[in-house]
């Protein structure tokens, strides 16, 4: 009896089990269930390959240093144009006035005198005197520096008049022209840097007459007669001069373009001090000058 009781209850947990154990392999899981329900296919187990080789997908990536930056190429320079070569223009030499040491410049400078007398004995006689256009030329000597200068000229100029006067209810007409070697010796001041200046200058000035010519007109009569002049006579005169111009730069040289007044003081000759008669001449002139010295 016990002994077949025993193996009632051996059976009877036997079957028990194998139930329990078919139950727990047959039965679909919640998940399962789900996954039917909404048809999602279950997933196929991985091997261990797969695993690892999803391991080694979803693992982040090493980080991988960034290569290094190629080397810059160094820029290629440009050959450098060549520039243009400027002519070589020779410098002046150190004692050219343009510098502002002492220099010499040498030139020409002529033009046209615009020239008259006065006498107190003219004046008091009541004649009329005009001025006539006359000529003058010659070498003109430059020396000094930039701004400060002396400058002496020997000139071969002609100075003209005109008298008009009454006598014995006929009209006396008379030209007179006097040709002579003036030498002015001025005293000038250059104002400027580039290459135009402006000037004044001031001096005196001796003239010695050479000859001339006298024309008379009276009573419809015109005679025309040489000049002499003896050891008594005015030949030599001396006074003052002043003017103004402007130079203007050519290459080395400059060209010259001034105005001038003379005004005689003074002269020799053995006559009385009223009949004494002194130029008075205004003078225009263009010139050239030249320094000396360098290329």
């Amino acid at each position: 009896m016990n002994k077949l009781s025993t193996l009632l209850l051996c059976a009877a947990l036997f079957v028990t089990g194998l139930t329990t154990l078919a139950q727990t392999q047959t039965t679909p899981t919640m998940q399962e269930q789900y996954d039917k329900l909404h048809g999602i296919k279950p997933k196929t187990p991985t091997t261990d390959k797969s695993k690892e080789k999803s391991k080694t997908t979803t693992q982040k990536p090493e980080k991988t240093t960034a290569p290094s930056k190629p080397p810059k190429q160094a820029k290629t320079v440009e050959p450098a144009k060549p520039k243009p070569t400027k002519p070589i223009i020779p410098a002046p030499a150190p004692a050219t006035a343009s510098e502002g040491g002492f220099g010499i410049k040498v030139g020409l400078r002529g033009g046209a005198n615009y020239s008259s007398i006065t006498s107190d004995a003219i004046k008091a006689s009541g004649i009329t005197v005009d001025p006539l256009l006359g000529y003058h030329g010659g070498l003109v000597v430059e020396l000094g520096g930039k701004t400060f200068s002396v400058q002496p000229e020997i000139l071969y100029s002609q100075t003209a008049y005109k008298i008009s006067a009454s006598q014995a209810g006929s009209l006396l007409v008379g030209e007179s022209r006097v040709n002579s070697v003036t030498v002015p010796l001025l005293f000038k001041v250059s104002l400027g840097n580039g290459p135009t200046k402006f000037f004044i200058n001031a001096g005196g000035f001796g003239s010695y007459a050479l000859s001339g010519k006298a024309k008379t007109t009276f009573s419809g009569i015109t005679t025309t007669t040489d000049l002499k002049f003896d050891s008594d006579d005015q030949r030599l005169e001396y006074g003052a001069v002043g003017g103004a111009g402007v130079l203007l730069g050519l290459g080395r040289a400059q060209l010259l373009i001034e105005g001038r007044y003379y005004y005689g003081l003074g002269s020799n000759g053995d006559v009385p001090a009223a009949s004494k008669m002194f130029t008075r001449n205004i003078q225009g002139s263009v010139g050239l000058l030249i320094p000396l010295g360098g290329n």
